[in-house]
């Protein structure tokens, strides 16, 4: 009885009787191999030195590594099917997982086989297949080799007949909760889908969490398939529980002062709606302030009160102070040198400082900052800063000293400044005697953009303006001065971009030879005609000197087009000049480039040549190479 019992569960119970009572360790032996043991049983022990024992081991490596005289062989084909329907099946049919393993007999395949049509149905299911037909044979060809083969016939999909979706609970009417139900992708006459079901399911809870109700949960949740009218009937009862509230934001650090951060940097507050969506919030808000190395939050659901839950943020600081060095090369400057430095956190208020500093053949940079934060210090605060700038080009020189003091806020979805600045320059343009010049300005400026995400946005918009000016009396000469850049991004094709840029500048000046070099305009270079040498383009002396100018026009038409997965080729089209009243000349530059797109920016190359000078005809010694890197933010 016991050795009958044993043989049922292979499923073959008829008339195997005396095989049972003759072989009866064989059989116990097989069917001890349906939990496939992991390893052989251990060898007795022998007395081989090492040596030998490591060259049995080699011998033993190219034993498996090689056909093994009654390991079983196995090829399984399924046909019929392809795609995601065939990685299913395949992953459902054990005698495919099997294939390889040593310990796989033929007693243990025919097995195997015998269940291999009931595992390919089960696993077209989730397609909407409930009719799947299977062809399966099985053979032991001449050399030893089984060979298993499934002709697949899925048959007709099930098509849902019925769709019953049902909120309840305290958020029912949640006009959200509803318009998503209306728009539920699952509808009576689609296809049978388990994963599109699954996922659509999980979105309406997720949305429901995200509007407070933690507990959401279906209810009733129920597929019934009627295979012989080949149709499906979906039940879907949601019940939202309860909405929950933030009781109190418990942040828990003793380096800043707890006014400042409560108040200022978050902007959750106790009494708004307990989700996910707002816990990300909080954390996004206090990272965003630059302040912490670790925001933990935790909801304390045991000590909530008529729904309403205390959260718990556990914060740690940043390290205060942070050093970089850099070397770099720039087709405008060159090669420079660079470094940084930042202090996070001066006192329990928040305040940072910073300061960096560039150096070049051309150009030395040294700025320090200094930040008071107001209200919210991510978009609100006070701003001082001293720069000094010495540069030296072809056709002037100049050193420059710069106070500035900027209120700094975000007004309408604009990075913006007020500003005061006082600015102490000598400079030398062209013909002109070694000047100096004092100005106290005031100022604003305003800088607003949207990119698509990803490394390659081919839709995206930026515009920057800065206005400045001086009366007279407080100024070696009156000005008024206005700036403004714009680009726009727009997409061509499926896999092109058409990038056009622009630059507008005006100024009125009083006493032009008092105007400082640093505020008059220039155009050439990477980010403005390219063909020609940075600042090479505008009004001259009588020697040919390049001046500057109170007006500055560019324009530039460029089309970037993918080619491979990070590279990009493109071709532009660069025109304008600086110049004081008349624009008498308008300089073209063209060209073609190549661009990487890099997880944190685009590194790009281009060749460009002046399309036609002044003076003189374009030649192929002209050619200007630009290089540089850009990150969008």
């Amino acid at each position: 009885m016991g050795k009958t019992l044993h043989f049922d569960r292979f499923g073959r119970s008829f008339g195997l009787g005396v095989l049972l009572l003759c072989q009866p360790f064989f059989l116990e032996q097989a069917l001890a191999d349906e939990q496939m043991p992991a390893a052989a049983a251990e060898a007795p022990a022998d007395n081989k030195s090492a040596s030998a024992k490591a060259t049995d081991k080699e011998e033993a490596d190219k034993t498996d590594a090689e056909a093994v005289p009654g390991k079983v062989q196995l090829e399984v084909d399924i046909q019929g099917l392809e795609g995601d329907m065939l990685k299913n099946a395949q992953a459902y049919l054990r005698l495919l997982q099997k294939k390889d393993d040593p310990h796989l007999t033929e007693l243990w395949v025919k097995h195997l086989h015998h269940k291999a049509v009931d595992e390919i149905q089960k696993s077209l299911q989730p397609f909407g297949y409930y009719n799947v037909q299977v062809k399966a044979s099985l053979e032991k060809q001449a050399d030893g080799k089984w060979v298993a083969r499934y002709m697949v016939d899925p048959g007709p999909r099930v098509k849902i007949s019925k769709v019953d979706l049902q909120w309840s609970g305290e958020g029912a009417e949640e006009p959200a909760l509803q318009a998503a139900a209306n728009a539920f992708p699952v509808k009576a006459g689609d296809f049978l889908d388990d994963e599109v079901y699954d996922k659509a399911k999980g979105r309406l809870l997720e949305l429901a969490n995200s509007l407070g109700y933690p507990d959401a949960e279906a209810k009733v949740a129920r597929v019934l398939v009627d295979p012989v009218k080949n149709s499906a009937a979906i039940t879907l009862h949601l019940d939202t529980g309860h909405k929950y509230y933030i009781s109190d934001i418990r942040l828990h650090q003793d380096f800043l002062d707890p006014g400042f951060v409560q108040r200022y940097l978050v902007d959750v507050k106790p009494g708004d709606t307990y989700s996910q969506a707002n816990l990300q919030e909080i954390q996004k808000d206090l990272v965003k302030a630059g302040y912490f190395s670790l925001v933990d939050i935790h909801p304390r659901f045991k000590q909530a009160s008529e729904y309403r839950v205390p959260v718990d943020v556990n914060l740690e600081p940043a390290k205060r102070q942070m050093y970089s060095f850099g070397m770099g090369y720039d087709t405008d400057i060159g090669l420079n040198l660079s470094a940084n430095w930042a202090h996070r956190r001066i006192n329990k208020y928040g305040h940072k400082a910073d300061a960096r500093l560039k150096l070049s053949i051309v150009q030395l940079l040294l700025q320090g900052n200094y930040w008071i934060p107001i209200r919210d210090p991510r978009t609100t605060k006070l701003g001082f800063s001293v720069r000094l700038e010495s540069e030296i080009l072809d056709d002037s020189e100049r050193d420059t000293l710069d106070l500035e003091a900027g209120y700094y806020l975000l007004w309408h979805e604009w990075i913006t400044e007020l500003y005061t600045e006082l600015k102490y320059e000598q400079f030398t343009v062209g013909l002109s005697p070694s000047t100096e010049s004092i100005f106290f300005s005031i100022g604003a400026t305003a800088e607003r953009s949207f990119f698509e995400e990803g490394n390659y946005p081919r839709w995206a918009w930026g515009v920057w303006v800065d206005l400045r000016g001086s009366p007279g009396l407080i100024s070696s000469t009156d000005y008024i001065r206005t700036h403004v850049k714009g680009r726009v991004y727009l997409p061509v094709f499926t896999e092109g971009r058409l990038i056009l840029r622009g630059e507008v500048g005006l100024a009125r000046v009083g006493d032009y030879d008092k105007y400082p070099n640093s505020l008059r305009f220039y155009a050439g270079g990477d980010n403005s005609v390219r063909g020609y040498d940075w600042k090479s383009l505008g009004s001259k002396d009588e020697k040919n000197n390049v001046i500057g100018g109170k007006q500055v026009l560019t324009a530039s038409l460029e089309y970037d087009h993918r080619v491979a997965e990070q590279w990009l080729a493109a071709g532009f089209v660069d025109a304008g000049n600086a110049f004081n009243d008349n624009l008498d000349h308008v300089f073209v530059g063209a060209g073609f480039g190549a661009r990487w797109l890099s997880p944190v920016g685009t590194l790009w190359l281009d060749f460009a040549w002046p399309v036609h000078k002044e003076n003189d005809s374009t030649s192929l010694s002209d050619i200007k190479v630009h290089f540089g890197f850009e990150v969008l933010l």
